[in-house]
């Protein structure tokens, strides 16, 4: 038993110095073809102003997340909400508390991701309530009370824009998004 739990350590270890390299260039990446237009959330005092918001995945399809107070929507179109969308409530962790539900020490982040302020980084546990597809509502159909989708978000401001790479913590799958309102 032992062992396996070094195991998963040990993986988990592997795992975050691969995202981690993929981040450096991501946000190399996304700093170099920073998009203009976006909000600058160092005027908002509230703890989860840095999130709040728009934003959309960098695939090019338009779909995104979008953060209002306790409330999330993911959009098949950001330019479109009121179709083809999740909605439900979001809990936020900042920080230390982030960093602790992603497994993520104060020293793999000054390792490997060395720019990145601990302030930047937010867990989002997503409960979706209501899922709306072709303007009929799937929810019965499509979702059961299990449904939790819990993200981890590292979010890269500079002078243009705001980015994310955000991490699936169930499927350690990831994807990139722009802050776009």
């Amino acid at each position: 038993m032992n062992y396996d739990m070094n195991m998963i350590k040990y993986r988990k270890s592997g795992f975050f110095r691969i995202a981690a390299a993929i981040l450096i260039i991501c946000f190399t990446l996304l700093g170099l073809t920073a998009c203009a237009g976006t909000t600058d959330s160092k005027d908002n005092n509230d703890d989860n102003a840095l999130i709040q918001g728009t934003w959309e995945i960098d695939t090019g399809s338009g779909a995104g997340y979008k953060f209002v107070d306790d409330k999330f929507m993911w959009l098949k179109s950001i330019e479109n909400v009121n179709d083809n969308y999740w909605y439900g409530d979001v809990e936020y962790y900042k920080g230390a508390e982030a960093m602790d539900i992603a497994g993520l020490t104060e020293e793999e982040l000054k390792s490997s991701l060395p720019g990145l302020k601990p302030e930047n980084i937010f867990v989002t546990k997503l409960d979706p309530e209501k899922i709306i597809t072709d303007g009929e509502d799937k929810t019965a159909t499509n979702m059961n009370d299990q449904t939790l989708w819990t993200r981890l978000w590292l979010i890269e401001e500079n002078e243009d824009s705001v980015a994310a790479v955000v991490f699936d913590l169930e499927t350690f799958s990831m994807e990139s998004y722009t802050k776009v309102k």
